[in-house]
């Protein structure tokens, strides 16, 4: 559990310094940490998108940006 808590820590002061918006205040504005943009759960195209917003916060187009798509 302490793990979890420092690797939090870890993202957020990241995300922060690179993005000015930590990813758990971004979950909680319901924004994209990268863009800003509000989050809407019907633009995810997959199961895998859906996945991967869990873990980053990413909107879809964030993510395909990120990865290449």
């Amino acid at each position: 559990m302490e793990r979890t808590k420092e690797l939090q820590s870890f993202i957020d002061n990241f995300a922060k310094k690179a993005f000015g918006m930590s990813q758990t205040k971004a979950k909680e504005k319901k924004v994209c940490p990268f863009c800003h943009k509000p989050i809407n759960v019907e633009d995810f195209r997959d199961e895998l998108s859906i996945k991967e917003f869990r873990m980053s916060g990413l909107c879809q187009k964030c993510q395909d940006d990120t990865f290449g798509v």
